[in-house]
C-alpha cells in the first residue's frame, strides 16, 4: 500500500511517500480503508523522536482518520465490514490502517469523511478534557491556549456549548480573527499583549476557573499564576516544545488542581467513557454547535507539504489529507 512513512528521526527530511506492507488484522481490531486523515501536532513531533508515544522506525505516520471497515478481527463485537467509522491509532496516513475496535466509532450518515476525520482525537481530547477532567460548568471562565489549533479550536466551541465564558489565546491577528469566529468571547494575542495582566483584568483578579493547555512552556507558567480558587489546569500537550516545571506550592496557595488529560489512554481503557464522549460530540456536530475549522485539504502525495504547514504553525484549525 502507499503510505507516509517515517524512515529515521531526522524530522520531515526522513518522511516519504512510499510502498509499505498492509497492516495485519488483530483479534480485537479492524482493518480500515482510510478515506481521510487529520493531522495533529504529534505528527510533527514523532519524526523527530520527541513524542511520548514513539514507534520504532520505519512506521506509518498519522493518528486520526475516517474510513470504511474492510476486515474485522475474530473478537470484534460492535463493528462490521462496510461500516463508516472514525478512529484513532498509529498509521492513519496509509491507504489501510489497523486499529483497536474500542478506538473506532461509527460515523453518522450526516457527517462527511472529511469532517469526521477531524473529530476523534482533536475533538475527543477537548470534550473529554472539559467535560470529564475539567468539570467545566456554565458561567465559569475558560482559557484556551493554542486556541487556533485543531484541539484548541474544538475547546473554544465546546466551552461555549457548555455555557462557559471563553478566553482564547493565540499568536497572530489572523488567528485572533479565527477564534472569534469560532465563538470565543475574548481573544488575546500573547505576542502583542501581556497575557498575565490581561487575564487579571478580565477576571477582576479572581483568576481563571479552567485552563485548557495543549501548549505548555511560558504560557503554562503564566496561567499557573492566574488560577482561581478551586480552578482546574488541564495539561493536554506541549506544542511549544518545552515541558514546564511547576512548584507544588502554586496549586496549594490557590487550592487548584493540575489534571493530566490523556484522551487516547482513556479511550483505550475506558470504552464506556469514550462512547459517551463521542456520542456527545456527534450530537453537537449534527446540531451545528461544534464544527471543526478546516484549514486546508491535501492529497496524499502532498502530505509532507501539509506537515510543513503544521510545523510552521501556519495552520488554523485542522489540516486534512485525503488518502482514498
Amino acid at each position: 500500500m502507499k503510505a507516509i512513512v517515517v524512515n529515521d528521526l531526522s524530522g520531515l527530511d526522513g518522511v516519504r511517500l512510499q510502498d509499505f506492507p498492509k497492516p495485519m488484522i488483530r483479534p480485537r481490531g479492524v482493518i480500515v480503508e482510510v478515506k481521510t486523515a487529520a493531522l495533529n501536532f504529534p505528527d510533527v513531533l514523532q519524526p523527530k523522536g520527541l513524542y511520548q508515544d514513539q514507534p520504532d522506525t520505519p512506521f506509518v505516520l498519522g493518528l486520526e482518520f475516517s474510513g470504511v471497515v474492510q476486515e474485522t478481527g475474530t473478537d470484534c463485537r460492535q463493528l462490521k465490514v462496510g461500516d463508516r467509522i472514525v478512529g484513532m491509532g498509529q498509521g492513519a496516513l496509509g491507504e489501510y490502517s489497523s486499529a483497536r475496535e474500542q478506538m473506532c466509532f461509527k460515523l453518522p450518515d450526516s457527517l462527511s469523511h472529511d469532517l469526521g476525520a477531524a473529530i476523534p482525537l482533536a475533538g475527543g481530547t477537548a470534550m473529554y478534557g472539559l467535560r470529564y477532567c475539567g468539570q467545566l460548568a456554565a458561567g465559569e471562565t475558560l482559557v484556551v491556549l493554542g486556541a487556533a489549533g485543531g484541539t484548541g479550536n474544538y475547546a473554544v466551541q465546546i466551552g461555549k456549548a457548555l455555557g462557559a465564558r471563553v478566553i482564547a489565546v493565540c499568536s497572530s491577528v489572523e488567528k485572533v480573527r479565527s477564534v472569534l469566529e469560532a465563538g470565543a468571547d475574548v481573544a488575546i494575542n500573547y505576542r502583542e499583549e501581556d497575557l498575565g495582566e490581561r487575564l487579571k483584568e478580565l477576571t477582576d483578579n479572581r483568576g481563571v476557573d479552567v485552563v485548557y493547555d495543549p501548549v505548555g512552556g511560558d504560557l503554562f507558567d503564566i496561567c499557573s499564576r492566574r488560577m482561581a480558587m478551586g480552578g482546574r489546569l488541564l495539561i493536554v500537550g506541549f506544542a511549544s516544545g518545552r515541558i514546564p516545571d511547576l512548584g507544588v506550592n502554586m496549586p496549594l496557595i490557590k487550592s487548584y488542581s493540575v489534571v493530566g488529560t490523556n484522551w487516547s489512554l482513556t479511550a483505550w481503557n475506558r470504552p464506556d467513557i469514550s462512547m459517551l464522549v463521542m456520542e456527545e460530540l456527534f450530537t453537537l456536530s449534527e446540531r451545528g454547535l461544534v464544527r471543526p475549522t478546516i484549514d486546508k485539504i491535501f492529497p496524499l502525495d502532498q502530505a509532507k507539504m501539509a506537515l510543513s504547514r503544521l510545523e510552521s504553525r501556519e495552520a488554523i484549525g485542522k489540516t486534512l489529507v485525503q488518502v482514498g
